[in-house]
């Protein structure tokens, strides 16, 4: 083929759908882009392996988690008690799995509700904007003005906390105030597509707009906020525990087996290892598992 016949104008029929790319989907590219993420796949395998441990591994052995044997009690990890025994005859392992359990219940549950209130209260507050908008901001001002730990505690005092709705309240309460500011800023942006302003244009309610067209386009956003939040909800909860204004024993969690074996810590240390190694383990591949759906999730990344 010469010159003149590989630059020849085209005189067929182009069919403009089957040059054009398909879009792979906003999901869909995001999934994509994750998986190239190296350390992000790697955390969400520890998590996976983390959760199942969690869930199975009571079924593992033979023990109950308030079973106990003062014959055996202070026992270092062996055959017969992987992690050990506490100063009970309790076995360590499968309290540390039943923990878990409590934990990461929490940490989701408390994700969910701030994250659940933040876009609720945000996207009224974008959307509607004027007074409203100043008035609702002030409020969400005023609890960012005081710290966050202070909130939750005195609320953890006045609750007096012995289960977790009480203490998933406490903090939850006030912890949906940076959600709800992020969400605002997104909604703002939203308002001025031409989407919206077609919804608007035909007469479709403000409460329609927000639910069925704002706030499905943030789910991405709203994905990594819950990732995000987790492990900082499950470390709030291992630090009230532990300063004793969580949950109480004989409840089971990571914090508080941290706080009952914390007089032991100097004669037998690995009764606090396990369960602080369980949850610094979960935080580390919870940051960067939402940090690697953040990337995926976020244009700019892309």
């Amino acid at each position: 083929m010469n010159e003149t016949e590989l630059f020849a104008p085209y005189e067929g029929e182009l069919d403009g759908e089957e040059l054009a790319p398909k879009d792979a989907g906003y999901w869909k590219t995001a999934c994509k882009i994750f998986l190239k993420n190296k350390m992000g796949v790697f955390s969400a395998i520890v998590l996976i392996v983390m959760i199942i441990f969690c869930m199975a591994g009571e079924n593992l052995r033979p023990y109950g988690v308030q079973d106990q044997n003062t014959a055996i009690k202070n026992e270092a990890p062996s055959k017969e008690h992987w992690f050990g025994t506490d100063q009970l005859g309790r076995d360590i392992f499968v309290r540390v799995c039943h923990g878990g359990q409590v934990s990461i219940e929490i940490g989701l549950f408390a994700s969910l509700i701030v994250s659940l209130i933040g876009v609720i209260y945000g996207s009224i507050s974008g959307y509607l904007g004027g007074r409203t908008d100043m008035i609702m901001m002030r409020l969400v001002e005023v609890f960012k003005g005081i710290p966050h730990l202070v909130i939750v505690i005195l609320l953890s005092i006045i609750l007096d906390v012995k289960g977790i709705l009480p203490l998933l309240l406490a903090m939850t309460i006030v912890g949906w105030v940076n959600t709800a500011q992020v969400v605002r800023g997104q909604v703002k942006q939203l308002k001025g597509q031409e989407f919206i302003m077609a919804a608007e244009c035909l007469g479709v309610p403000a409460r329609r707009i927000i639910s069925h067209h704002i706030i499905p386009n943030m789910m991405g956003m709203v994905v990594v906020a819950i990732t995000l939040d987790i492990p900082t909800f499950i470390f709030e909860e291992a630090f009230l525990s532990f300063i004793g204004l969580g949950l109480k024993n004989p409840a089971v969690s990571w914090g508080i087996l941290i706080s009952l074996a914390q007089p032991n810590l100097v004669h037998y240390p690995y009764q606090v290892a396990f369960p602080a190694i369980a949850i610094s383990v979960a935080m580390v591949a919870l940051n960067i598992f939402g940090n690697a759906w953040k990337e995926a999730f976020d244009p700019k990344f892309r």
